[in-house]
């Protein structure tokens, strides 16, 4: 059988036909079989065989595999993942992982290849439905690896191939795998908002700020790679999207609350288009919000501490904006310049203001660190060709 993939370049290798339809620059996307992944840009396939894939990146020393195996082959992931790290005589620990009620396994290990080298990586097992049928499940293991010698400074790198991988539009906006692993549900915590003269009482979970940190630390850290990268853009653009998935359903219960509290003003206010007097109570939120950079590390403020009184920033402050009004079924867009240094976020609402369109939508744009309304930014910010659009799938 042939497997069909998904990328933004065109290529023909091996049989495996890669179509120029992506929105993203390395995001891959199976014809047969729901599985996405969202992986670190400059990876390309070296090799391919009719049940696995081998990618290498030349910027990273870094080999990533791909096994498929029909459920006939083995009956779960555990099986899976038991069978083939045993073939590779490898050795190391495997964990089970609760992914959003999935069985997955993720395991460390290390092994000698033929080349007589040992190498140190990870490895995740999951079944993924057919796409024609999916009541049948194809099972998917990932193996990204690296020389041992050097194994340990490619972790993060590693785990971020991993945990790029997704389902659905609804799995794209809850933590990956590894995330989930490192940091399973624990018990919410009270938080109190001030906002448009509401006091909102919702909640968060106890430990949110630390595991979105612990994302950030990580994808911080593969973005660095990439600073004198010729897909330095790209790299930010997954940055930022990465960011976004992890704080999303964080704000599931917020979001919920807020909206409920705010919309009765919304409505007295503007009875046609109450969620444009929304846009703009949320807005004069952020705005009030202590301003704070942190360039000495990642320079972001994760969103879960943002609403509880950190110091925060343009892009902090504009993608909490893009998470409240995705909630609020309002279609966001994250925007950054590298040019201005600065971060705005754009909404697809019917008003006049300052835009920019993206994949044929026109996203009006809000200014989340100057005391303006909605649909107006700064002049010296104007030249939209210095803006770079950060799809939120």
């Amino acid at each position: 059988m042939t497997r069909k993939i998904v990328k933004h370049i065109a290529v023909l290798f091996l049989g495996m036909f890669v179509f120029a339809n992506s929105l993203f620059a390395d995001m891959y996307t199976f014809e047969d079989i729901n599985f996405v992944m969202d992986i670190p840009e400059g990876f390309e396939i070296s090799d391919g065989t009719e049940n696995s894939l081998f990618f290498e990146n030349k910027l990273m020393p870094v080999k990533f595999a791909l096994k498929f195996y029909p459920e006939e082959t083995y009956k779960n992931p555990k099986v899976m993942i038991e069978d083939v790290i045993s073939q590779l005589s490898a050795k190391g620990g495997i964990e089970e992982v609760n992914w959003f009620g999935r069985e997955c396994y993720l395991s460390t290990f290390q092994f000698v290849l033929p080349d007589q080298n040992l190498y140190a990586g990870w490895a995740f097992s999951i079944q993924v439905p057919l796409k024609d049928n999916p009541s049948k499940k194809q099972n998917i293991l990932m193996l990204t690896y690296a020389d041992a010698q050097i194994s340990r400074d490619c972790d993060q790198y590693m785990l971020s191939i991993i945990d790029s991988i997704f389902f659905c539009q609804e799995d794209f906006r809850r933590p990956g795998p590894v995330t989930t692993f490192a940091f399973p549900k624990t018990e919410n915590a009270e938080i109190v908002l001030n906002i448009g003269g509401k006091t909102i009482i919702s909640n968060l979970e106890a430990d949110a700020i630390e595991r979105s940190k612990f994302v950030l630390e990580r994808e911080y850290d593969v973005l660095k790679i990439y600073g004198n990268h010729e897909k330095w853009k790209e790299a930010w653009q997954r940055y930022y999207r990465q960011l976004f998935r992890e704080s999303y359903n964080a704000f599931d219960d917020i979001a919920r609350d807020v909206y409920k509290e705010l919309l009765p003003s919304a409505q007295k206010a503007n009875f046609k288009a109450p969620h444009m007097e929304m846009i703009q109570m949320l807005l004069d939120w952020v705005q009030d919000m202590e301003y704070e950079r942190d360039r000495a590390h990642a320079d972001f403020t994760v969103p879960v501490a943002a609403i509880q009184g950190f110091g925060c920033d343009c892009d902090s402050r504009s993608m909490l904006m893009c998470i409240m009004l995705e909630h609020f079924g309002i279609p966001t867009e994250l925007f950054i310049s590298r040019e201005y240094s600065h971060a705005v976020f754009g909404a697809a609402v019917n008003q006049n203001g300052a835009a920019i369109e993206a994949n044929g939508i026109n996203y009006v744009l809000g200014e989340t660190t100057a005391q303006v309304n909605f649909g107006l930014i700064a002049q010296e910010h104007s030249d939209t060709s210095k803006w770079i659009e950060v799809d939120l799938p």
